[in-house]
């Protein structure tokens, strides 16, 4: 009965506890020094934050749990997002618009995935390459000008809207929450995701097409990223050429602070959620306290190093 409790919630193990404890010891402390912290306003603003990374950094941390990287998502994310509204603008129906938005997210994912597994360019070139052909795209669409006057009230509504008081994007970020849980956690497809990470060659002898799941893991990627765009875009009703920047490194710290490796054969969907929760709380903390853009800079990356530290070791101390 322990066992089967530690594996559906292996975050709230002792193996797991660093990353909750930073998380509680920073709410802690931003409401203690803040008195606009624990305002209704801004934990919804502070849950709507971490929802766009989110998205993304589920994503990341199934490429990472199988040992590759994904440098690419922040330039799909705008690109996608920006086709949205592009094609929403120029009088295509919304839904056939996010369709489309989807389904080229998950075309550069499964594009990328080729690349690495059959001509053998290394992910990181990769996806690099990647980054700037689809940030191009993007840039020819909206060099000119922004791309904006498309977003019509039901368009709005997906990242604008509430259903009983909770905002829109929070739904359908749990939702896809828990479509990635069941994924990693309870399908062959997920146990895949880590062998391969874990061991290539073995499992590659144990009968595992490790191409065919390097590819899928790739396009849901994409997907995810693709995913993040349509909504942000819905968020901001405009797309910009910059829309996604850093939205990589983002979702990559979300992921690693949640107990995800770099180096492969291990990650949490709990963890990743609960890493970007810490990254937009210490954005929104910051703000808060009106702290200096060059001091915001090193305190988060302080924070990071040290929730990654906290996490590791007492992983290693259970290990």
């Amino acid at each position: 009965m322990i066992t089967n409790t530690r594996k559906l919630l292996p975050v709230f193990t002792r193996q797991g506890m660093g990353v909750p404890l930073i998380l509680v010891l920073l709410f802690v402390l931003l409401s203690v020094t803040s008195p606009h912290f624990l305002t209704v306003e801004n934990l919804s603003n502070l849950l709507l934050q971490s929802v766009f990374v989110m998205v993304v950094a589920f994503g990341t941390m199934f490429v990472l749990t199988m040992g590759g990287i994904d440098l690419s998502v922040g330039s799909i994310l705008g690109l996608c997002g920006g086709i949205t509204g592009w094609l929403m603008m120029n009088g295509i129906n919304m839904w056939f618009a996010i369709l489309a938005g989807l389904a080229l997210g998950t075309l550069i994912g499964i594009f990328n995935g080729i690349l690495i597994t059959k001509l053998r360019i290394s992910p990181f070139l990769a996806t690099f390459a990647m980054l700037y052909i689809a940030r191009g795209l993007l840039l020819l669409f909206t060099i000119k000008e922004p791309i904006r006057n498309f977003a019509t009230p039901a368009f709005k509504f997906i990242a604008q809207g509430k259903v009983f008081g909770i905002p829109m994007p929070v739904l359908i970020t749990l939702v896809v929450f828990l479509l990635c849980y069941f994924l990693f956690t309870s399908t062959s497809f997920g146990r895949f995701v880590v062998a391969v990470g874990s061991n290539k060659e073995a499992a590659h002898l144990s009968g595992i097409s490790t191409d065919s799941i390097k590819i899928r893991v790739y396009a849901l990627s994409g997907l995810l990223a693709a995913g993040a765009g349509v909504l942000l875009t819905s968020r901001l009703t405009a797309v910009q050429p910059l829309m996604g920047t850093s939205y990589e490194l983002d979702a990559i710290a979300a992921a690693v602070i949640g107990g995800t490796s770099m180096f492969g054969g291990k990650g949490s969907v709990v963890g990743v959620a609960i890493g970007a929760i810490i990254l937009a709380l210490v954005s929104n903390g910051l703000d808060l306290l009106a702290v200096n853009q060059f001091y915001r800079l090193i305190i988060t990356g302080v924070i990071i190093v040290t929730a990654v530290g906290v996490e590791r070791f007492t992983s290693s101390r259970t290990d």
